[in-house]
């Protein structure tokens, strides 16, 4: 059996999708400076792709800074008036009253300066804004917008398309979905090379229309471009035998094995003449390949050849 079995390849029809295709749009509002980027170009992680008019974001940074910078002033010489006045308190020289009132006033300061902090960060976040970077390695897919041209938040600028974090997506049959999971060999297979892929997943759902299962893989080493479309190749797992072996006993298909020198015609269930089929059999079953169609079950054999 073992030199005789057939394993079966299967296909279907695939793409390969990139997991990030992104519209990278403005995150504030402000005059396109520059578009660094070309359609086509492949950039690295963190490239710039688009500079905005900061002046109006980076005065307001300063704006904050200043206003900081004076409360901590105030809040220095607010601390010191504390001080003394809690000195003039010990020497009851001054009021309970006005101790509690330096205490708030310093405590008031302390608020107003944690607010600050709190508007310098965002006023931070609005000039890192204005430079607008790739977050991963990409190809340019379309430029937006225009040098010179007003971006509203939310304006897409330039589409990207991740080159790295890549899929491909298989539509199977769901009748084949166990012959792609036992699969050892699986390939994406393009008009130009074939890869080794992995199965990933099977999504645990049934298109309606097309009664096929979508099965994702990843690529075993580098990977096709994105967007190739193609086709997926397993190997089924399954031996199946040559429809040459088969004969027809009664109602019923199948093929005839040795067993302790008689034949034995084994039963293959859904089996069709002249197609190969699929067999449950050890390997090391003997298989009878000559004379076979005139045996009849419980016909003593002799072997030649055994395989």
């Amino acid at each position: 059996m073992k030199d005789l079995a057939i394993y079966n390849w299967k296909s279907a029809p695939a793409t390969v999708i990139s997991l990030n295709d992104t519209s990278v749009a403005a995150q504030l509002k402000a005059r396109v400076d520059d578009i660094s980027v070309k359609v086509g170009e492949v950039i690295d992680a963190g490239s710039v792709l688009v500079r905005l008019d900061c002046t109006d974001y980076r005065i307001a940074e300063q704006r904050v800074e200043a206003e900081i910078a004076a409360l901590e002033a105030r809040i220095r010489l607010a601390e010191r008036r504390l001080e003394r006045t809690r000195k003039l308190e010990q020497q009851q020289t001054a009021s309970e009253e006005l101790l509690d009132q330096r205490e708030a006033d310093l405590a008031v300061l302390h608020a107003q300066r944690r607010g600050a902090m709190s508007q310098l960060e965002n006023a931070k976040v609005n000039v890192s804004r204005c430079t607008i970077r790739s977050p991963y390695r990409a190809v340019v897919t379309a430029r937006l917008a225009a040098v010179g041209e007003f971006a509203d938040m939310g304006t897409k600028l330039v589409e990207i398309m991740d080159i790295e974090q890549l899929e491909i997506s298989a539509q199977v049959p769901a009748l084949d979905i166990e012959t792609v999971e036992q699969a050892e060999e699986i390939y994406f297979e393009d008009t130009a090379s074939r890869y080794a892929v992995m199965l990933r997943t099977v999504t645990p759902a049934v298109n309606t229309q097309t009664r096929n299962r979508e099965v994702r893989l990843l690529f075993s080493n580098g990977p096709a471009l994105p967007g190739a479309a193609g086709k997926l190749i397993w190997r089924d797992s399954q031996p199946h035998v040559s429809a040459k072996l088969l004969v027809r006993r009664g109602n019923d298909f199948g093929i005839f094995i040795s067993n302790t020198g008689k034949a034995r015609f084994h039963v293959i269930p859904g089996a069709q003449q002249g197609r190969t089929t699929p067999v449950d059999l050890p390997l090391d079953t003997v298989v009878i390949t000559e004379g076979h169609y005139r045996l009849e079950d419980g016909q003593p054999v002799i072997l030649y050849n055994p395989r």
